[in-house]
């Protein structure tokens, strides 16, 4: 017994101390504020217990008094100490122009043991994602965007005959509404399968695309070893996409790649550009299973990213419509005015893109619910020196080489320096004298900003605008006995995410123009 007694302290007391001096990192650096740290859960205790969403909490740390004036906070990782950047030229400093130092997201990913998850773009190590990032641009040009948005009109008008085939008032959970939307979209535009998800909501490819985006505890659990120690991935088998979500993604893709070969159809979709990536790999004799893994990563996070971030935010900009009437009929005037004065059931691409309050309502619905809430970067010193990065002029404190740098898109959107009345649905806030200035303040961020910007950001727009305009054409939006005016966010999930739904009376209007049925 004593023998074992002393065994576990030979192992457990070394652990102690490490954390100890972990967790006291703070006090030993005084010029930078900070909050306190727990030993083995850091500032996260309740994120790790789902108690809170984690980019909800780090919004709550953000807005604490003592922190309002403050440039940086020092807070705790998992395991090590952090800094939540507040300042928008620290932030600009970090994201653009020195990019080059902070160009990593998360630590090394365990790619041997989790090689599609660990390989995709918003997980990957600096040399794929730049890789990776490269070949997939050009899918996301205006030229292939125009193209693409006749399939996205296609569903949109397949959205707007099933609504008008409902009763003239029905009630409506509208994230999974808008989710089967953008399930038929992203199945159409990026994967060249055609799908059916508003008639058929139990529909196989739905169903595997929605797992894309569940989050049980299990999965925020492998989310937070993938944030904070993926080299214990393999210890506790985490993954980041479910086993049947990645046999689906290597059977239908390969199965995609082969039909489109074998057709020669051209589509300029995402399977175009996966079949060009291939031929290239095979003629410069890369390991072609390794490569397809890589491109499967790829393939699930412009799924997810596409389907889900777009789904949300759409039911978000439809709950804040219901909840402010003038907003929504001004909103539904400009929209029924450029349906009549383009004479016919759709609307052009250009024209789209004239709709400056829909442009409006979609940024302010987007500063309220910025869908990914934080970014996190990490500090690479230049190459061949111990060079720390100095935070001067706003603090004394030099960041050492490997320390995380969290930013809260939640927090600075909820900031009332830069936005008055924050918790005001204000769509106004958008006006196009006022946008330009917003958008190079680094105080807006819902797609991030420099080179790790979203790199689907137009193409979510795009269908999000385009599924609006054919809703509200003929039909309005309005809270009902089952609407939570005031929603708390899903504390597994790493994105933010309503909790229990959105519930939404949708009415079938009629107009001044003749438009609706």
């Amino acid at each position: 017994m004593l023998q074992l007694l002393l065994i576990l302290i030979t192992i457990f007391l070394p652990i102690y101390w490490w954390y100890k001096r972990q967790f006291s990192y703070w006090t030993q650096h005084k010029m930078v504020p900070s909050v306190r740290g727990s030993i083995f859960s850091g500032c996260l205790l309740q994120a790790l217990r789902l108690k809170t969403n984690f980019g909800y909490h780090l919004k709550t740390i953000y807005g604490r008094s003592e922190f309002a004036h403050e440039p940086v906070v020092g807070i705790y990782g998992l395991h090590e100490p952090a800094l939540l950047i507040k300042e928008p030229k620290l932030i600009k400093s970090i994201l653009v122009k020195n990019f080059d130092n902070f160009h990593d997201r998360f630590p090394e990913q365990d790619v041997e043991h989790d090689p599609i998850g660990g390989q995709a773009l918003f997980m990957a190590s600096y040399g794929i994602w730049k890789e990776m990032r490269s070949k997939l641009s050009p899918l996301f040009t205006s030229a292939k965007l125009k193209t693409m948005y006749g399939l996205i009109q296609n569903v949109a008008q397949n959205m707007e005959g099933y609504l008008d085939r409902q009763s003239q008032i029905f009630c409506c959970e509208m994230k999974e509404f808008c989710a089967r939307y953008t399930i038929d979209i992203i199945s159409s535009v990026l994967l060249g399968f055609q799908s059916n998800s508003l008639e058929n909501p139990s529909e196989e490819l739905r169903n595997i695309i929605r797992k894309l985006t569940e989050f049980t505890s299990r999965r925020a659990f492998n989310f937070a070893i993938a944030f904070f120690v993926p080299h214990l991935s393999r210890v506790f088998k985490s993954k980041l996409l479910y086993e049947e979500t990645e046999k689906f993604l290597k059977t239908s893709i390969d199965q995609a790649i082969r039909e489109r070969k074998s057709s020669g159809e051209t589509r300029n979709d995402l399977i175009d550009i996966l079949v060009k990536l291939m031929d290239e790999a095979e003629e410069s004799g890369r390991d072609m299973s390794q490569f397809m893994n890589c491109l499967l990563g790829q393939v699930g996070i412009l799924i997810s990213g596409g389907f889900d971030t777009t789904a949300t935010t759409m039911s978000n900009v439809l709950l804040e419509l219901a909840k402010c009437p003038e907003i929504q009929k001004r909103l539904r005037k400009e929209i029924q005015e450029n349906f009549a004065g383009h004479g016919g059931p759709s609307i052009s691409y250009e024209n789209l893109s004239k709709l400056k309050y829909l442009d409006m309502v979609v940024c302010e619905t987007l500063r309220l619910y910025p869908v990914l809430p934080i970014l996190q970067r990490r500090y690479n010193k230049p190459a061949g020196t111990m060079e720390q990065y100095s935070l001067q002029p706003y603090s004394n404190f030099s960041v050492p080489n490997d320390m995380t740098m969290f930013i809260s898109i939640y927090g600075l959107h909820n900031d009332s320096k830069y936005w008055p009345e924050p918790l005001k649905f204000d769509p106004e806030r958008f006006s196009p004298p006022n946008k330009p200035m917003l958008l190079n303040s680094m105080t807006y961020l819902p797609f991030g900003a420099g080179p790790h910007n979203c790199i689907g950001a137009r193409l979510a727009m795009l269908q999000l605008k385009c599924g609006l305009v054919h809703l509200l054409k003929h039909h309005s939006v309005r809270v009902c006995d089952q609407t939570v005016l005031q929603p708390e966010f899903e504390a597994k999930a790493f994105i933010l995410k309503i909790k229990g739904g959105t519930y939404l009376e949708i009415v079938k209007e009629t107009n001044e123009y003749g438009i609706a049925k």
